[in-house]
């Protein structure tokens, strides 16, 4: 074990997903959070003004770290300090063992890198964006342009990479809200 680090703090410095623009396309601010103050620190917040303005700064995250720590962590935004994956969950849980959180952290991980790949080799380098945003992006793009056979069938292989991550990440990284019962 990491010096001071418990075992699921280990876990998410294996992980990062929810920073790497892997799981999620944006943070949205949540009251008490200062779009100011983010912006200062070096996040990308963006104001979008309409009737209820809201706030929030792409994936991958500006201020995550190369060894995936958080170089804001202090004073990161609420939606940031409370999220935690259902991954995380189960192990604080003891439903599965650190061990085999960090395996399925890292063959996660695995399949994203493995999804970057695949877009650089489809000509696609924007590493800054999320990896939902450059999926679609592409399919749009070859959409328009369905004319190049060698291309396509690289999508094809990245429609099933991004398929499995997408199952990977609903059956064992997001979370869902408790459903109440009508009675209640």
């Amino acid at each position: 074990m990491l010096r001071g680090l418990t075992p699921t703090g280990q876990l998410c410095l294996a992980c990062g997903l929810c920073c790497d623009g892997t799981l999620f396309d944006g943070v949205q601010l949540e009251r008490g959070d200062s779009a100011r103050k983010l912006t200062a620190l070096g996040l990308p917040v963006v104001t979008y003004r309409g009737h209820a303005p809201v706030s929030r700064f792409p994936q991958p995250c500006a201020a995550l770290c190369a060894d995936r720590t958080c170089r804001l962590y202090a004073d990161r935004p609420k939606q940031c300090r409370t999220f935690e994956c259902k991954l995380f969950k189960q192990t604080v849980a003891g439903e599965i063992e650190l061990a085999a959180a960090l395996r399925l952290a890292t063959k996660t991980r695995r399949l994203g890198d493995k999804a970057r790949r695949l877009l650089r080799r489809l000509g696609d380098h924007e590493d800054e964006m999320s990896l939902g945003e450059r999926f679609h992006r592409m399919d749009d793009r070859l959409r328009a342009d369905p004319s190049d056979p060698a291309k396509l069938a690289l999508f094809a292989d990245l429609s099933l990479v991004i398929h499995r991550l997408k199952l990977l990440a609903h059956e064992r990284f997001y979370t869902r809200a408790e459903k109440t019962s009508l009675a209640e």
